[in-house]
């Protein structure tokens, strides 16, 4: 029987997204963005948006970016920093009308090719002029990723995840997708702290189980990870985000087995709703989960959520949830801020892998500001050795206590979190004593 801990304490912290500066190298903007150097009075101001934009400080990123396009307006460099800045504010149609510049400036940018194919999608909401067909703009969307697959830059392979969700969500071919992530794997996109994050949270769950995940980085590197290695192929990964796309939802239905009950037509009419009671958008992914849920209780499959997962994503199942490492898995009882801390110490100590945690990387083929950083992942190993450590102070073993105190402390170092290195060093030197 697991031992069922409850405690007021029992936060795990997200992926946190804040990305590293620039690394003091001034071409690394140009290298991995695949364009040439402007003129070099604009070498500085570049560096500083590139700062800016993927130390997600986009507003300020913007504001460089305007005004390098005044006075540089024959860059490629200066269109695709601001279309890069404006799209992580939301404006995606003018990001799209700023890459688009960008590529007649420079038609082999690998960056803009990108961008572009990205922004293009239906699923992305910009509006294009003259209007053209979802087919038309999915055919730009593989067409613009094909170019840039051509070039050997690293920022090539990057294409992969827009591909995949092209034909996941736009064509709603499983087996083409499948290709995709496949090739993520193969090529070794993944740096190994993150590919092993993914492991751990599958070796982490029960044998058929259904896992619910956040974004790109709880989700791309599981399914790579299956599709690649083949390991854990029995876990099926839901990712929230695309479930809120009909196609998908009957795909995860008909071809992953997830258990949804609904018919194509009661899927397809599922429409974002405000909720009467509390103000909140529900989204059909919001729906869908429930539905899940509920049939996997009759079905005796087991579920789980990420510990990535953004909080509203559990709607009414959050007072529902035990942790067991870096999922929580749902429960029929009230579980609220409960711990499983057999299964903690089990996957911290004898399952989960910790060696590559705190390796420094760059990740220079990733193009999202959003996800390039992810040293805040290790964050949630310290939440785990934090839930260790309280388990064995209740128990009086002050030895054990501190020793897993010891452990968590590098992971809050290289997250950058001094606050909590701080305190973690004062409770050390507290309970040795």
């Amino acid at each position: 029987m697991h031992k069922i801990v409850k405690t007021a304490s029992a936060v795990v912290f997200t992926i946190a997204l804040i990305t590293c500066s620039c690394t003091g190298k001034k071409n690394m903007v140009y290298e991995r963005w695949g364009i040439n150097k402007p003129a070099k009075e604009a070498e500085k101001s570049l560096a500083n948006g590139y700062d800016l934009l993927y130390g997600m400080k986009f507003e300020e990123a913007k504001a460089e970016y305007q005004k390098l396009v005044q006075k540089y307006p024959n860059s490629a460099e200066t269109h695709l920093g601001l279309s890069m800045a404006i799209r992580y504010l939301d404006d995606r149609t003018r990001a799209l009308v700023e890459c688009k510049k960008a590529l007649e400036l420079d038609p082999d940018a690998i960056g803009a090719q990108l961008n572009f194919a990205d922004l293009i999608l239906p699923m992305r909401g910009a509006k294009v002029e003259p209007p053209i067909s979802d087919s038309a703009r999915n055919a730009i969307g593989v067409e613009y990723c094909r170019k840039a697959l051509k070039s050997t830059h690293p920022l090539s392979t990057y294409a992969h995840t827009t591909l995949f969700a092209i034909y996941l969500g736009g064509y709603g071919q499983l087996n083409n997708a499948r290709k995709e992530l496949f090739e993520l794997g193969k090529k070794a996109y993944f740096p190994k702290k993150l590919e092993d994050f993914a492991y751990n949270m599958l070796i982490g769950v029960a044998p058929d189980a259904v896992l619910f995940t956040n974004g790109d980085n709880d989700t791309y590197p599981l399914l790579a990870l299956q599709e690649y290695q083949g390991m854990r192929k029995d876990v099926r990964v839901v990712n929230t985000s695309l479930l809120n796309i009909a196609k998908v939802a009957v795909l995860f239905r008909d071809s992953l087995k997830v258990p949804i009950s609904f018919t194509n037509k009661e899927i397809e009419s599922i429409r974002p709703a405000k909720d009467k009671t509390t103000g909140k958008i529900i989204l059909p992914a919001h729906v869908l989960i429930a539905n899940i849920i509920a049939n996997a209780r009759k079905q005796g499959i087991p579920v789980y959520f990420a510990v990535t997962l953004a909080p509203d994503n559990q709607g009414i199942f959050k007072d529902n949830l035990i942790l067991e490492g870096l999922v929580w898995r749902v429960t029929n009882a009230v579980t609220k801020d409960s711990i499983d801390i057999d299964k903690v110490i089990d996957n911290m100590t004898n399952k989960f892998r910790l060696s590559n945690a705190t390796l420094k990387e760059e990740w220079s083929a990733n193009l999202s500001p959003l996800t390039r950083n992810i040293s805040g992942l290790v964050i949630n190993y310290a939440a785990c050795y934090n839930a260790m450590t309280q388990y064995y102070l209740n128990q009086g073993k002050k030895s054990e206590a501190v020793d897993y105190l010891k452990k968590s402390l590098p992971f809050f170092e290289f997250a950058g979190r001094e606050e909590l290195a701080k305190e973690t060093k004062q409770r050390i030197e507290e309970y040795s004593k």
